[in-house]
């Protein structure tokens, strides 16, 4: 999950600095890349691209999508920290979603850690949610559709390739992205020199990077202890507003972050500080 998130790291990066075309554009694009990739892998593999639960893998695909649309447009919409943080909802609705999609059961104190880190995600930002309205709903709808994705990712535990699964995104997304371009086709702008195509092309390695590494993790441990992880991408956001974007921290942002590191720790190992305070309780 660490190595996710520093790709999608590079991700925002890459859509941040390609401000003239439209979210569906740059999903149309980053899904074109993905597709070749997985596709390739899956080659080399030998393992067949279609997949045994085509329902769960189209459903992981629909949710994917329209959580990526929603958070493109906030990336483009917002301060690249203003996205960021509204966006890490999706780890916190991740495990309220577990208990009822996957059954999973979340130690009562790991709620409190997930307080202690979200409340370090908004310190970082400071007045982060001070933004315009419907912005605001799309980061909140990316949160939520990202969360149903990662659960159905752990669904398809043990069913499918990882890579399989990674190749269903893409192909998903690609006739839901062309499909807004049926209302608004002057939104349409082809890349005209080397350095857009190069933001695309690196938009979709990273983010197939990203995906890759992100479903591993999700099949492989609970989702509270992934998604718990994942908070470390804020400060991946963090340095590159600071070293990209020149925006400027201080500090009680750098506190936030320190809370951000603190949360992730305190709920990776959860049942350990439980036991050490409370041993033998249920």
């Amino acid at each position: 999950m660490l190595i996710a998130s520093m790709a999608f790291g590079v991700m925002n990066i890459s859509v941040k600095m390609t401000p003239e075309f439209s979210a569906p554009e740059m999903v149309f694009f980053r899904s074109l890349v993905q597709i070749l990739i997985g596709y390739l892998t899956l080659l080399k593999l030998g393992v067949s691209p279609f997949g045994k639960n085509k329902l769960l893998l189209i459903q992981r695909g629909f949710f994917g999508s329209m959580g990526l649309l929603c958070y493109f447009y906030t990336l483009h919409q917002m301060p690249l920290g203003n996205a960021i943080i509204i966006h890490y909802l999706a780890p916190v609705l991740t495990t309220i979603l577990a208990i009822w999609m996957a059954g999973e059961r979340v130690i009562k104190i790991q709620w409190l850690f997930f307080a202690f880190t979200f409340l370090g995600v908004i310190v970082v930002n400071g007045s982060g949610f001070k933004v315009p309205f419907l912005p605001m709903i799309a980061g909140f709808g990316g949160a939520f559709f990202s969360a149903l994705a990662y659960n159905t990712i752990k669904k398809l535990k043990g069913v499918e390739d990882p890579n399989v699964v990674v190749l269903y995104f893409p192909l998903v997304s690609v006739p839901i992205a062309l499909s807004y371009f049926i209302f608004k086709p002057n939104d349409w702008i082809w890349p005209s020199h080397g350095m857009q195509w190069f933001w695309i092309v690196l938009t979709g390695v990273s983010t197939q990077i990203g995906q890759f590494f992100m479903t591993r993790a999700y099949q492989e441990d609970l989702a509270s202890r992934v998604s718990a992880v994942s908070y470390v991408g804020i400060l991946w956001g963090a340095g590159a507003g600071l070293l990209v974007f020149d925006e400027h921290y201080n500090l009680l942002q750098y506190i936030g972050m320190a809370m951000v590191i603190a949360g992730v720790v305190l709920n990776i190992n959860a049942q350990k500080v439980k036991d050490f305070f409370a041993p033998g309780e249920e």
